[in-house]
């Protein structure tokens, strides 16, 4: 069915007149008469009569039109939907991220996001490194924030460095450790470690820069998850090695003490990976370009 000819056959059934049609149209008269005449040969069936110098909707002409009605409100429906995508009023994305961006960074800025475009929904999913990887590059995520990997990056992945985590030594505060202000990494490795199981990029990290010195990381206990880390590590069960922003709260309440560790370099890059060919809607551009934004501002901040 053709759209044209529905539109004019609103027109007509609207103001039951030809004339009033082409007006309101800008179209000719005969040229609304062609088109109803058209959209009738379509159908098989006549949708107006004319009685004396009127014309009337028949039966089939009131059925087309409730349904044109509803197809002309939808179109509308869709096109003020189109344009709130584009300008950001409504909508949702799905990202990614590892679990110190995660947990620890993404969340506030999403807030900020939101709070600005009402209306938007950010959907965020949090794995380790390798696992937000492959949903990037599976479409099934429009962009990822994870920490530096030391596996070979897939052609299709592109991946851009958003900012600088520094994975630090911690303990509980009643540990033997606690009262020493500097360790080197073989003492430390030494000690029971509690660590984040493989896939993550800090253990991949620290394994990376741990080799090449002769050293071996031999887990005591293994979680997929920092929460799960820290407490253990508060219980006395063990050490590790965890991002900064991991600790804030913990340092605050002096639940953990961080020990210096010479001897490896413990930062390692934060990255934002997308996929080469992702077009990005109006709405997942919009959040990248602020997820940069932010970053660098807090790296500023930072550095002053």
């Amino acid at each position: 069915m053709n759209f044209n000819h529905l539109r004019v056959f609103m027109a007509v059934a609207q103001t039951l007149s030809y004339s009033k049609a082409a007006e309101e149209l800008h179209i000719s008269q005969p040229t609304v008469s062609v088109q109803v005449q058209k959209l009738e040969e379509h159908l098989g069936i006549e949708l107006f009569e004319q009685i004396g110098k009127k014309i009337y909707l028949t039966e089939a002409g009131q059925v087309l039109y409730s349904y044109t009605k509803k197809i002309f409100d939808l179109a509308d429906i869709a096109e003020d939907t189109m344009s709130d995508l584009k300008g950001l009023k409504k909508g949702s994305i799905s990202v990614g991220a590892s679990t110190t961006a995660g947990i620890y960074i993404l969340p506030k800025i999403t807030k900020s996001f939101e709070q600005l475009n009402q209306g938007v929904e950010i959907n965020l999913t949090i794995f380790n490194s390798g696992i937000i990887q492959n949903l990037v590059l599976s479409n099934q995520l429009e962009f990822g924030i994870v920490g530096e990997t030391t596996d070979t990056v897939p052609d299709d992945l592109c991946i851009q460095p958003l900012n600088t985590d520094e994975l630090v030594a911690i303990v509980s505060p009643e540990h033997e450790l606690a009262k020493m202000k500097t360790i080197t990494i073989q003492q430390l490795l030494k000690q029971r470690l509690v660590i984040r199981q493989k896939g993550s990029s800090t253990r991949d990290i620290l394994e990376a820069r741990a080799n090449p010195l002769g050293l071996q990381l031999k887990a005591s206990m293994q979680f997929n998850c920092v929460e799960a880390i820290k407490k253990a590590v508060e219980a006395k069960l063990g050490v590790s090695i965890v991002s900064k922003y991991a600790i804030s709260s913990e340092l605050k309440s002096g639940t953990l003490t961080v020990i210096d560790v010479t001897g490896i370099n413990l930062k390692r890059k934060l990255n934002l990976i997308y996929h080469k060919e992702k077009r990005f809607s109006p709405l997942g551009k919009a959040f990248l370009d602020f997820v940069i934004k932010t970053t660098q501002e807090q790296r500023k901040k930072h550095l002053l």
